[in-house]
């Protein structure tokens, strides 16, 4: 992130680009949105219970140790290993903050997650990138780009925004080569993947696992995630931050929608497998290339025609991520499964015909 020219030259001036700052496309009424890989849309009832909460609840700052004891809970540790952060991005953010430094560097997956590449800059760290294009992590390649400056090793599985995922000998691999590093597990898509590497990591020191109740569990709107790891980790992470970040109706929220049991997310889980299994194909059938995915998406490379296709996807209702300046993805689609039987029909409507147009009904 450099300066920008445009600031008064009597005013203040950041090394921070303020062009570089994301905003959400713009979207028309009645646009299915499957460009954010939201999850599930919670039931209604989910507001009741928040209408019908003690008006203290707003009054108050927010205490986070409820929800933080339920999630510790689930996942099988005790409270002083898990934290709630406003989203997984917080945690991202957190972990950059406190283990990263000017001189020292960030190794992560290219492609993955933009979030790593804005928190690394806000730390003044530096970004070493190895390239992820084969559905296996490469394990090897990331061993290999470690040394005494490496702070922090990111390991997105499911990664965003190619659905590949790294396994528990692979996370164990880089975590044994990087003692003295934080290895951040960012797990925040794996109730759609194969396996859960939550359980199999806790007993390394220096490995953060980041989760979310964005996706699956349908709180997006929420900005309520969770961060997992050694008690001195969790507790370096608790002063990188400030102490209200997630707001209270979102906790109470988060409570709720834990409380409603794990059915709907099996439910929602099946769900997605399905429809990520059908679109395969579909695109497949088209001559396109669909990649292997284990998260609620599928990143589909479309040559040429990757803009036509977008573009005709939004003329008939149905917006999905594009990446006209990401090197390597510039001819590539990301496809939110919308988990629901409505808009699936309503995407593979709209794909059906502007596959159509463009020449590649099978």
């Amino acid at each position: 992130m450099t300066a920008t020219t445009s600031a008064s030259p009597t005013g203040p001036v950041s090394r921070i680009d303020p062009a570089t700052a994301y905003r959400r496309p713009a979207s028309g009424p009645g646009m299915l949105r499957l460009d954010s890989n939201e999850g599930i849309l919670p039931s209604r009832a989910l507001l009741g219970d928040l209408a019908n909460a003690d008006p203290e609840l707003l009054r108050r700052y927010p205490d986070v140790s409820t929800l933080e004891t339920a999630l510790a809970a689930r996942v099988g540790v005790a409270p002083d290993r898990l934290l709630v952060t406003a989203g997984a991005d917080e945690g991202i953010d957190r972990a950059c903050r406190a283990f990263l430094e000017p001189g020292r560097t960030l190794v992560l997956p290219d492609p993955s997650f933009d979030m790593f590449d804005c928190s690394t800059a806000l730390a003044g760290g530096e970004l070493v990138r190895v390239p992820w294009w084969d559905d296996a992590f490469p394990s090897g390649a990331f061993v290999g780009r470690l040394d005494a400056r490496t702070a922090v090793v990111a390991v997105v599985s499911p990664n965003n925004p190619t659905g590949s995922v790294a396994t528990l000998a692979d996370v164990r691999r880089v975590a044994a080569a990087a003692p003295n590093a934080l290895v951040i597990l960012d797990h925040v898509y794996v109730e759609y993947a194969d396996e859960d590497l939550t359980p199999s990591v806790l007993d390394l020191p220096n490995v953060l696992v980041l989760r979310t109740l964005s996706k699956a569990w349908g709180l997006a709107g929420c900005r309520v995630g969770y961060a997992v790891g050694s008690p001195y980790v969790i507790a370096v992470l608790r002063a990188a931050g400030g102490p209200y970040t997630v707001a209270a109706p979102s906790v109470a929220l988060a409570l709720a929608q834990l409380g409603r049991g794990a059915e709907p997310l099996r439910v929602h889980v099946a769900r997605v497998r399905e429809e990520r299994r059908l679109l395969s194909a579909r695109l497949a059938a088209a001559g396109l290339a669909p990649r292997p995915s284990q998260a609620n998406f599928v990143l589909v490379e479309c040559g040429p025609r990757a803009g036509s296709i977008g573009a005709g996807l939004a003329a008939r209702g149905v917006l999905v991520r594009d990446f006209p300046d990401r090197r390597g993805l510039e001819t590539a689609l990301r496809i939110t499964l919308p988990g629901d039987a409505a808009d699936f029909e309503r995407l593979s409507e709209a794909l059906e015909r502007t596959l159509d147009a463009e020449g590649l009904a099978p």
